[in-house]
Parts: structure tokens; C-alpha cells; sequence
């Protein structure tokens, strides 16, 4: 009965807070200059974050400086849409859904608001105007975020890394940051992870019962092309996160939280 009600209190508090960051919103999605617009949201969602993180009580712990960010490629493993609050929270960043989400009743909608790269993989020209997009994304020092395993984990394992993202570092000596995500949850308590074949209203209505959960972010040393191809660069950064992920996960040591 506890975790029905928690359930609906946490639902009393995510509808509105929605609905309020939307009206909030509205004037600096719909700014006349795109770029503007753009940025402006992107520093948007980390209020839209810290939000939820709050409403979900998820305790956000980083290791590492995100004051350092000073532009580059954003490159994290994945565990699902829960990601997307945590990532929020700490950089403000611009994301690159799937455009199958584009079509989502409501939730679709509502994240064209964050004007996000609508990744389209359809044909190799719309991949290569979604590269363009990125590009541009980054050229315009707007903080940008892709999960290279190209699917979401129960974050037991790190997935290669599809090569494709790591085209713009490579041909545009942008750097790369690299990041670890990692989720703790009281034992017995649900996952947190959105994977395989989970449907997402049943997995959403799970997580709202779940009492705390402490999202451990660690900061990796940037990483700089130096003349590697993309194949080369996604099997550097998936080493760097590879490893990062066996010496806190595998190994359960303890994090370090600044």
C-alpha cells in the first residue's frame, strides 16, 4: 500500500511539473533565431532534470568536474530514458532520440519542445544530415549527447560501440567526453533500467515506486582525435568507459562522489 501511494504522490507532482516547464518554456523554444532557441533549451533541460530527479528521488552523485565541459561530444553507456533526467541535470544538454519517439502520443510532442537531433537511420543521406546536425549542434558550443551502443542495458555490461557517431570527432577535431553512468537501488527494489523488450508505461509506473535511487556520474578524461579514424576513436572511448565501468560496477568498489 506504501508503494501504491508513493506511486501516486510522485504522479500528482510529474504531470504538472511537465506542464509548468512547458508554459516556461514556450519563449525560448519559439525565439526567432534557431541557434538561439537551440541553446537556450538545452540550458533548459537541466532545470527540467533536477526536476525530476527530485520527484523520482534520485540522488545524483558526480565524480569529476561537469564545470569543465567546454564543449565537444558528450559519449555515455545507456540504461534507458532515466538517462536522459540524469544527463540533464548535470550538463544541459541537447539529445538525439530515435525519431520513432517523434511519433509517441504526447511524449513525442512534448520532446520537439528541447528541439533534439531527430536521429533518422533510415538511408545513408538522412544519417549524413544527422551528422550535419551534430556538427552544427557542436559548432554552436551547444553541449550534445550520444549513446554509441546503439540500444539500452540493465548497466551489467558496456555493448560496443557503433562507429558512426564518432564520424564528426574524427573529421572535425572536436573532443570527446566521455562519461560512466551508474544506478544503485535499495536491494529487492525494481530496476531502474528501460531494456530488451520492456514496454514503457508498465516499466514508468514501476519506477515511480521505487524508493531512492543514487545515480553515480563520473567525468572521464577527455579524449582528442589525433588523427584516428571513427573505428579507432568509438574502440578508444568504449575502452576508456569499458574500464571505468569494471572498476566501479564489476569490482563493487565503493564511488568517490565530489
Amino acid at each position: 500500500m506504501r508503494v501504491f501511494f508513493r506511486k501516486i504522490f510522485r504522479l500528482s507532482l510529474l504531470l504538472p511539473w511537465l506542464v509548468c516547464m512547458g508554459i516556461v518554456s514556450i519563449p525560448v523554444t519559439l525565439r526567432r533565431d534557431r541557434w538561439s532557441a537551440i541553446a537556450g533549451m538545452a540550458k533548459m533541460t537541466k532545470y527540467w532534470g533536477r526536476g525530476l530527479l527530485r520527484i523520482f528521488n534520485i540522488r545524483l552523485h558526480v565524480k569529476g568536474d561537469p564545470g569543465g565541459y567546454d564543449g565537444g561530444l558528450v559519449v555515455s553507456n545507456h540504461m534507458g530514458y532515466i538517462d536522459i533526467f540524469v544527463h540533464a541535470a548535470v550538463f544541459g544538454l541537447r539529445f538525439a532520440p530515435k525519431k520513432e519517439i517523434r511519433s509517441w502520443p504526447v511524449l513525442g510532442w512534448y520532446t520537439s519542445f528541447v528541439h533534439p537531433v531527430w536521429v533518422d537511420r533510415s538511408s545513408r543521406l538522412k544519417s549524413q544530415k544527422t551528422l550535419e546536425e551534430f556538427r552544427e549542434t557542436l559548432e554552436h558550443k551547444v553541449p550534445l549527447i550520444v549513446y554509441p551502443e546503439g540500444t539500452s542495458t540493465d548497466g551489467n555490461t558496456i555493448l560496443p560501440f557503433k562507429s558512426a557517431p564518432f564520424e564528426l570527432a574524427a573529421s572535425g577535431n572536436f573532443d570527446i567526453q566521455p562519461i560512466l553512468t551508474v544506478y544503485r537501488v535499495p536491494e529487492g527494489a525494481d530496476t531502474p533500467c528501460w531494456f530488451g523488450d520492456m514496454e514503457l508505461l508498465p516499466h514508468l509506473w514501476s519506477l515511480l515506486g521505487i524508493p531512492w535511487i543514487d545515480a553515480d556520474v563520473y567525468i572521464l578524461p577527455k579524449i582528442t582525435a589525433d588523427g584516428r579514424g571513427r573505428k579507432e576513436l568509438a574502440e578508444a572511448v568504449h575502452e576508456v568507459i569499458r574500464a571505468a565501468h569494471a572498476a566501479n560496477v564489476l569490482n563493487k568498489e565503493p564511488p568517490e562522489h565530489a
